[in-house]
């Protein structure tokens, strides 16, 4: 009977504890905090965390944050990709670190 309580306890805590995980989101306040420049001197000596691609710009913006950038770099390259919609432009950006900026 005891091992069955303590099963139950424990069972219970962890659906507790997983209601206040995270979810993962990212709020439009941090993904506006992550500012977007088509210069290469503007990144100059930051750590590059990734690429990420998006047809939106906030949504972009929301990307690098979630990898943990505060720069995106637009890059030259687009792409068109099908979809049910058809061809949509993606904007695509390098991902930055950028400490005191």
């Amino acid at each position: 009977m005891k091992t069955r309580q303590m099963a139950s306890a424990w069972l219970a805590g962890l659906v507790l504890a997983g209601g206040c995980a995270s979810s993962g989101e990212i709020s439009d306040v941090a993904a506006a905090k992550v500012r977007v420049v088509s210069e290469t001197e503007m990144v100059r000596g930051c750590q590059v965390l990734g690429t990420v691609a998006d047809n939106a710009l906030e949504d972009l913006q929301k990307k690098a944050a979630k990898l943990g950038g505060n720069v995106v770099l637009l890059t030259p390259q687009r792409t068109a990709k099908g979809g049910y919609f058809g061809l949509q432009d993606y904007k695509t950006a390098d991902v930055y670190k950028c400490e005191g900026r």
